[in-house]
C-alpha cells in the first residue's frame, strides 16, 4: 500500500514520525513524507531515508514564532495550552485557548496548500495517511479522498485534552445561556472538507485512531480518542558515537539538556544554563551538558565536572546516565523512560511540558522544579534526591519494563494494513 506521512517540518517532529515510516517500509509498503517545505529542515527529512515531497509556499517560521511571542497568542500570554493547574481551567481559559489553536491550525492549512495536496493525493492514491497532531491539512486531504487516517502524537495529547475541556464546557452550559456560538473547529473543518465535496465528521479531530509511543502515564482521562499504544523508538540525527561514551563512568553521569527543536519553535522562557551548571558544580558527578555556543555564551567558566558538547546521540548517552535534567519535551521524556533513567524536569511553556512533568512526578520516576523556582540549590537538591533515593530508580525501571512490553510499531503494521483495506 501507499502511505503519506504528514508532519510539521521541524527536526523533532520529522524524527518522531520516521519510525512508523520505517516499520511500514520494512513491510514492503511505499512511504512518503508529504507537506510544506522548510528549507532549514530538508536535511532532517533526508536523514530518515524516506522519500519526501513538498507543496505550497515555504513555511513562514518567523510568523510561526510570532504565534508564540505576541500578546495573548497561542503560546504566550494569559491563555497558554501549556497551562496545567486545574484552577486555571476557567470558562474563559478554555474558550480562549481553544479559539487560539483553531486559528493556528487554520493558519497552517491555507486553501492554496490544500488544493495542491488534494490534487497530488488524487494522482498518487494513498491508502493510508499518518499525521502530526498540528497538521490538519492531513485529515482534510484524507477525508476528501475517503482514505483512513491516523494521528501520531509526539508528546502528551494537549489538543485532545483541550477538546475535551471545550466539549465539557458546552455540556455544562445552561440551556437558556446567551452563549450559543458554534464550535470554531467544526465550522472551519466543515468548510474545508466541503470544498472537496465531503461532509464533516468527528474523525477529523483526532483521526480514526491515534498512535501513541509515549509512557501511558502521560495520557489524559476523559478524552474522545482511540489510542493505539506502541513502544517508543529512540532516534536522533545520525552522528558518530564518541569514544568517551563507551567508557564506563567512574561516578554517576547526569545529562543536562534543554533540547534542540525549540531553536525554531521556541517557548518563551528557558532556565539559565549557567545557573544549572552552578547548582551541579560541587557534586561528585559527571555532567554531560548538550549546549551550543549561544547557550554557553553567558557562562563565565565551565565547571570541572562538566563535559559540554554541541550534541550527542541521546539514546546511547542516556544508557550510561543515572539521571537527566531537561525541559520536558516528549522525546526526552520517552528516551529517558526506555532507558530507565530518573528525570528532573524544569518545564518549558511550548506545549505539554508541565503537564507531563506533573504526571511523571505522580508516577514516581521523576521530579518537577518550576522555572520560577529553578535556583541552583533547588536543582542541586533535586538531582541529589534522584541519585540517592532508590525509589526513583526503581520506578524508572518499572516504567522502562512497561514500555518494553508495549507492542512495537512493527507489531502494529498488520493493524494499519487492515485499516487501509477497510476504511
Amino acid at each position: 500500500m501507499r502511505v503519506m506521512l504528514m508532519v510539521l517540518p521541524t527536526k523533532a517532529r520529522v524524527y518522531s514520525m520516521a519510525p512508523v515510516g520505517w516499520a511500514l517500509a520494512a513491510a514492503g509498503h511505499e512511504v512518503r513524507f508529504v507537506g510544506q517545505r522548510n528549507p532549514r529542515e530538508v536535511a532532517s527529512f533526508a536523514e530518515t531515508g524516506l522519500d519526501a515531497m513538498w507543496f505550497g509556499d515555504e513555511l513562514d517560521l518567523a510568523r510561526h514564532r510570532r504565534l508564540q511571542v505576541d500578546g495573548n497568542t497561542a503560546r504566550q500570554g494569559d491563555f497558554r495550552i501549556s497551562e496545567s493547574r486545574p484552577e486555571c481551567y476557567t470558562d474563559e481559559y478554555v474558550r480562549n485557548v481553544y479559539e487560539h489553536w483553531v486559528d493556528v491550525f487554520r493558519w497552517t492549512t491555507p486553501d492554496s496548500l490544500l488544493d495542491e495536496l488534494v490534487l497530488f493525493a488524487r494522482h498518487w492514491q494513498p491508502d493510508l495517511v499518518v499525521w502530526d497532531p498540528v497538521v490538519y491539512a492531513a485529515p482534510i486531504v484524507a477525508h476528501a479522498l475517503g482514505v483512513p487516517h491516523l494521528r501520531m502524537i509526539d508528546a502528551a495529547d494537549q489538543t485532545a485534552r483541550l477538546g475535551a475541556q471545550y466539549r465539557d464546557r458546552g455540556a455544562s452550559r445552561p440551556e437558556n445561556t446567551s452563549d450559543t456560538s458554534p464550535d470554531p473547529f467544526v465550522t472551519w473543518m466543515s468548510a474545508a472538507v466541503g470544498r472537496f465535496g465531503a461532509d464533516y465528521d468527528e474523525t477529523l479531530r483526532y483521526g480514526v485512531r491515534t498512535i501513541d509511543c509515549h509512557p501511558s502515564y502521560l495520557r489524559y482521562d476523559g478524552v474522545d480518542v482511540d489510542y493505539l499504544p506502541a513502544r517508543f523508538v529512540p532516534q536522533d540525527k545520525p552522528m558518530p558515537l564518541p569514544s568517551w561514551m563507551l567508557e564506563q563512568p567512574t561516578r554517576p553521569r547526569v545529562l543536562l539538556t534543554l533540547g534542540s527543536s525549540d531553536c525554531q519553535t521556541p517557548g518563551i522562557e528557558q532556565p539559565s544554563i549557567g545557573d544549572l551548571l552552578d547548582g551541579l558544580a560541587d557534586l561528585d558527578i559527571e555532567v554531560i551538558a548538550t549546549a551550543d555556543a549561544s547557550q554557553l555564551a553567558s557562562v563565565p567558566a565551565i565547571p570541572e565536572n562538566v563535559r559540554a558538547v554541541d550534541s550527542a546521540p541521546m539514546n546511547e548517552l542516556l544508557a550510561t546516565c543515572s539521571a537527566v535534567v531537561h525541559q520536558g519535551d516528549g522525546a526526552t521524556i520517552s528516551n529517558a523512560a526506555v532507558n530507565g533513567v530518573p528525570q528532573l524536569v524544569i518545564p518549558g511553556t511550548t506545549w505539554s511540558e508541565r503537564c507531563s512533568a506533573v504526571a511523571q512526578a505522580k508516577r514516581g520516576n521523576g521530579l518537577l522544579v518550576d522555572l520560577e523556582n529553578a535556583t541552583p540549590s533547588r536543582v542541586r537538591a533535586g538531582v541529589c534526591r534522584l541519585l540517592e533515593e532508590p525509589s526513583f530508580r526503581e520506578c524508572a525501571l518499572e516504567v522502562r519494563d512497561e514500555m518494553l512490553a508495549t507492542p512495537t510499531l512493527d507489531d502494529l503494521v498488520p493493524e494499519l494494513e487492515r485499516m487501509a483495506l477497510c476504511p
